[in-house]
């Protein structure tokens, strides 16, 4: 099953507030059959990854499903495996009030 990654992102705090609170994920199936989705979140503790997020659903072909997530950490990364390759996903990060702080690509990470 393919899987893609964040990457780890840093969150770290400028005055005391966090530079994103919600991290909002678009996940597009341009599958002609229905595809098994999983989403794992990891937020950084210390050296550690801790998983906060596990998610599973499917979504049907041609469908869009729009997933939002609380970051509020030092650090964070979102893995998603998915059934297809045919999957299109697209991560925002947003602050307190809803307004975009960065967009990330979400890349394929090898099969270990």
């Amino acid at each position: 099953m393919p899987y893609l990654t964040t990457g780890l992102l840093d969150n770290a705090s400028v005055e005391g507030v966090s530079q994103s609170s919600t991290l909002s994920v678009n996940i597009s199936n341009d599958d002609t059959s229905t595809v098994a989705i999983q989403i794992e979140g990891f937020f950084l503790n210390g050296t550690k990854k801790v998983k906060y997020v596990e998610e599973f659903f499917t979504l049907s072909a041609g469908t869009v499903a729009l997933k939002n997530y609380f970051v509020l950490f030092n650090a964070f990364e979102f893995v998603f495996f998915v059934s297809s390759q045919a999957v299109e996903i697209s991560v925002l990060r947003k602050d307190a009030t809803g307004n975009l702080t960065s967009a990330h690509l979400v890349i394929a990470e090898a099969s270990v």
